[in-house]
């Protein structure tokens, strides 16, 4: 039997039917492919033309935005159809005067006619949306608003700003045409006074690493802000003692120096003494270690002309700790600190503390360096409205330990009395609550206060009274030599306009409530102390060496302005032969207020000797419980 094999027998030749329905198929199949393409065509066509309209109509209204100052791109719907029907008046408005004119109807359809008519319509309706917008934005400007007796601004207003003629505008630095009067020569000393501190940094300190504090030219590490208690930039965790690092950074951006001694008006000298004495200040090392790159450095400047110009009196220096820890008066291995600022060719030199002595002439104080340093006039701007618009809800607060050790201190008794009081804020800072140790929580509670409470700290000042200036706090102090004889190049002589004084000694025994004494403050009285401390920002604060401000002044740009001052005054009384010559006890008195008579404050500046050895001894005893602590730390570390 003749069988084909499966293969052909798949393949067999079709009928005539078979092959009609193939073709069929065939084209179905193409017809669909055919109107697939021809949708994607059209779909592409739609597309573009739905792309090129909204480009065209977006350019459109930016243009008319830019003519016609329109804010909103699509406008609002009110007053767009306000704008509408306004346009529809008109231009009937235009028809009737046409038709009750001389000419006739039909004169509108001439060419000219209806191109002045167009034009004095769109004219007119142009004016008239310029004067709706204007409304419109009166209606929406912010304003300050009456709340639980206090003024708050809309978050959109900006109180401070760098806008001419704004009645809050903080104090624009003035342009200088020229250096004359304002040259700085910098004394390019050997690598051991300063470089070489910054390169074994490791050894400033006995127990902490100071290497991360120099980074960043002596700002520290950026600071995190995960509560959003600062703003988004500027700030670091700046350690208080290194402003000479900070100091001398911002120097090398001054844009007055000059490598020509002899056109210099004051000669900066980049030494870092706190540096220096810092890493022995927590041991038992000699007197003779303590002094000897102090006594270095002064033979090294005799030896140079510029000293010989006018015998140093016109050289000036930064030493980023208090004035106590450079006078040390004898030879014992237990004083503390060094003699710094009690050397012949100290005295003559022009030195920049963090807190100065009262009873010396030769050292002024600089503010402490916060944790806020700005490279643009915009962030301070920022953070000052910030803090103008921030609620606060504690009358005041205070922020410390109680340290019972030392003399007459008002500390427990402000807090027994913050502690009575529902509106004070209290953040302990003893070894149990380790809360200040962190900036953010400190800065925190300034910020949602009204008044915060200065003290005297180890010394009469604290880092913590620019830090609540730096929240808009409002400072209270309890002695004059915590700030108003301190800083009286950057704070304003009239303290009543941006604090509060309370006698320590009515706190001491109990003569002065702190709560009544705030709290009888009017509201207005309140918010105009506020809006001067929040002015006052600028001038405390210092920017970010890697930058420059542009229309403020900073700490750094107030400092220089007030040593230039100095020199001057000191190199004209030279010529003249004309010298003041005052007692050191009256200095605070002369340098505050130009005089030595009698004053309100006199009981508070009294037998500074006594006051010295007892700040000496609180230093010691601190010094004591510091290491006690770090031992009974290490203790704790090896036993676990």
């Amino acid at each position: 039997m003749d069988s084909k094999p499966k293969t052909l027998i798949k393949y067999w030749p079709r009928t005539e039917k078979d092959f009609c329905m193939k073709t069929y198929g065939d084209a179905v199949v193409e017809r669909t492919i055919i109107r697939h393409y021809r949708n994607r065509f059209w779909y592409l066509v739609f597309t573009t033309f739905i792309f090129w309209f909204l480009f065209l109509y977006i350019y459109k209204s930016s243009t008319m935005a830019s003519e016609n100052e329109v804010v909103t791109l699509f406008g609002d719907n009110n007053s767009s159809s306000a704008v509408n029907e306004e346009f529809s008046h008109n231009l009937k408005e235009a028809i009737n005067d046409t038709q009750n004119g001389s000419n006739s109807i039909k004169n509108l359809f001439v060419w000219g006619d209806w191109v002045r008519i167009a034009d004095d319509v769109l004219s007119s309706e142009r004016d008239r949306r310029i004067t709706n917008l204007a409304q419109i934005r009166k209606k929406k400007t912010p304003s300050f608003k009456r709340l639980d007796g206090r003024r708050n601004a809309e978050k959109s207003y900006k109180r401070f700003s760098r806008n001419p003629g704004r009645k809050n505008e903080p104090m624009v630095k003035p342009h200088f045409e020229s250096c004359e009067g304002r040259y700085i020569y910098v004394h390019h000393l050997p690598r051991r006074f300063n470089e070489d501190l910054l390169r074994h940094c490791r050894s400033l300190s006995e127990w902490i690493n100071m290497c991360e504090f120099t980074s960043n030219n002596g700002l520290g590490p950026n600071l995190r802000n995960p509560e959003k208690v600062y703003s988004k930039t500027g700030w670091f965790a700046t350690n208080q003692f290194l402003l000479e690092v900070i100091f001398h950074n911002r120097m090398k951006q001054y844009k007055c120096l000059t490598s020509n001694s002899s056109l210099a008006s004051a000669i900066f000298v980049p030494y870092y003494p706190g540096l220096d004495l810092s890493r022995y200040l927590w041991s038992n090392t000699s007197t003779k270690m303590k002094d000897l790159d102090s006594l270095l450095l002064l033979r090294w400047l005799r030896q140079k002309p510029e000293w010989k110009r006018m015998m140093g009196r016109d050289h000036f220096l930064v030493a980023g700790r208090i004035s106590w820890d450079f006078r040390r008066d004898s030879g014992k291995i237990s004083d503390w600190g060094n003699k710094l600022l009690l050397l012949p060719e100290s005295k003559k030199m022009t030195t920049l503390v963090i807190e100065s002595s009262p009873w010396n002439t030769n050292d002024f104080a600089i503010p402490y360096p916060t944790y806020f340093h700005p490279s643009s006039d915009d962030e301070v701007f920022e953070w000052q409205n910030r803090m103008w618009r921030r609620n606060r809800p504690f009358l005041f607060s205070f922020a410390d330990s109680p340290r019972p050790e030392i003399i007459n201190s008002i500390r427990s008794e402000i807090m027994d009395q913050c502690r009575a009081s529902r509106k004070c804020k209290l953040l302990e800072c003893d070894n149990r609550f380790r809360w200040c140790s962190k900036p953010v929580h400190v800065m925190k509670m300034f910020q949602s206060s009204d008044f915060c409470l200065q003290p005297e700290g180890d010394s009469f000042t604290r880092r913590s009274t620019f830090d609540s200036i730096l929240a808009g706090c409002i400072p209270v102090f309890f002695h004059p030599g915590s700030a108003y004889v301190q800083y009286i190049w950057h704070l304003p002589k009239d303290y009543t306009k941006y604090s509060v004084f309370i006698p320590d000694i009515d706190v001491k025994y109990g003569k002065a409530s702190i709560e009544r004494i705030l709290d009888t403050i009017p509201k207005e009285k309140v918010l105009s102390m506020r809006e001067e401390v929040i002015k006052l920002i600028p001038r405390l604060i210092y920017a970010d060496p890697n930058s420059r401000l542009e229309t403020m002044e900073d700490a750094f740009d107030i400092t220089v302005k007030g040593v230039l001052d100095r020199i001057e005054s000191i190199r004209r009384g030279m010529k003249g032969n004309n010298f003041t010559d005052i007692e050191e006890k009256f200095a605070w008195k002369y340098n505050l207020f130009g005089t030595v008579r009698e004053h309100e404050w006199d009981p508070f500046f009294v037998r500074p000797r006594t006051l010295k050895k007892k700040i000496s001894e609180d230093i010691i005893k601190l010094e004591k419980n510091v290491k006690r602590n770090i031992n009974n730390t290490r203790e704790k570390n090896l036993s676990s």
